[in-house]
């Protein structure tokens, strides 16, 4: 792996003492790491030739940065467990849970790759990389694409010791209140298994869309288009009943943003008051036969969705701050990530220097909320 730029991280005395879980620690490995566990003659062709699942690209922020390459493996490029603790040292984390580097999967159109490399990336992970340090942890990539194969793939890894819980994406795909991931909610659900999305796809938002064709800078679209895509999400899984149905599901929204949450619970709760029997037209709750929702939008909102930190957006008032992590249900649902390697990486100084977090928030953040999400 690349050396990591110490000057750009400095650690202070409290920030090594600190206990430090890091729910967004990619974790990309290279190709050819996942050939020996593939299966499949033609895909592993295919991807000898290309190296990587092919994909579109519309925006690309390697020239805007100093660093280049897209900013994706900025700081570091890993391909062993020896490498993932070389790095826990050098920025002061004590458990990475390992989220894949794969996010640009999604786009690619060919499902029989798609499932293989997910199948490869696990059996990897499990055989290679979490023995390596049992702090290591990690979600296993979802086939969010096909539900089947993604229940599959749950019964498959989802027992193993290391696997604290399964990855999907809140991308431009499929909203997951449709009554077709029932079946994943389930095998999630039956092994108390939090469910990890994440944004995904290189475009953000369709291309052939008027929005996405209007799109210039990546700052919109990855700025924008994430929280958007999480807000669509988190309200399209609560306004159909997801949660009426499978009451003890959790999700946790990894770099999504968290500004948006006081707003999603205010603007739903109203919408749904104003008229609450419109989720009898919804599939699953008409299929339920339930009138209404159990709760207010808003408490679902604060019971079964946590949110990882990175991009933080803190604002500049402190008063502000703390209002923020208040009105976000921050003591319960926020947890510390770093984004490593992307060239976006946070460190954890904000929660220790912050006027607005005190010890017990710190360690809230820190630690206890991912040690309680992820069943650690």
């Amino acid at each position: 792996m690349s050396v990591i730029d110490s000057e750009r991280f400095p650690l202070t005395d409290e920030m090594e003492e600190a206990f430090v879980v890091d729910v967004d620690f990619h974790f990309r490995a290279p190709v050819d790491r996942l050939m020996p566990y593939m299966d499949s003659a033609v895909v592993k062709r295919n991807l000898d030739i290309t190296g990587y699942p092919p994909t579109s690209c519309y925006w690309f922020p390697g020239y805007s940065t100093p660093r280049g390459a897209g900013g994706l493996e900025a700081h570091g490029e890993l391909e062993t467990g020896e490498d993932i603790v070389e790095v826990m040292e050098a920025l002061g984390i004590d458990m990475p849970i390992l989220t894949p580097g794969y996010n640009k999967l999604p786009d690619s159109q060919n499902v029989v790759m798609k499932n293989e490399i997910s199948r490869a990336y696990n059996d990897y992970l499990v055989d290679d990389v979490l023995p390596t340090h049992e702090n290591i942890k990690a979600v296993a990539l979802m086939q969010q694409w096909e539900p089947e194969t993604a229940v599959e793939e749950i019964k498959r890894v989802g027992d193993e010791e290391d696997i604290v819980g399964m990855y999907g994406f809140f991308g431009h795909y499929d909203l997951l209140g449709q009554p077709k991931y029932d079946q994943v909610f389930e095998e999630l659900v039956a092994r108390d298994l939090p469910l990890a999305l994440h944004g995904g796809g290189t475009a953000n938002w369709p291309q052939k869309d008027l929005i996405g064709n209007s799109l210039r800078t990546w700052s919109e679209a990855y700025g924008l288009v994430h929280p958007c895509r999480a807000m669509m999400m988190a309200g399209n899984m609560i306004m159909t009943g997801v949660f009426d149905k499978y009451p003890e599901l959790q999700v946790v929204m990894i770099e999504g943003g968290v500004n948006w949450v006081p707003f999603v619970s205010e603007r739903l709760d109203e919408m749904y008051n104003d008229h609450p029997e419109d989720i009898q037209m919804t599939e699953r709750m008409h299929r339920m036969g339930q009138e209404y929702l159990d709760k207010q939008p808003s408490e679902y909102l604060e019971e079964n969705f946590s949110f990882s930190s990175q991009p933080m957006n803190i604002p500049n008032k402190t008063s502000n701050f703390e209002a923020m992590l208040d009105m976000t249900n921050a003591s319960n649902s926020l947890m510390f990530a770093t984004d490593f390697p992307h060239y976006t990486v946070e460190l954890h100084n904000w929660v220790l220097e912050s006027p607005a977090i005190d010890d017990e928030l710190a360690e809230r953040i820190l630690h206890e909320n991912a040690e309680s999400v992820f069943r650690i």
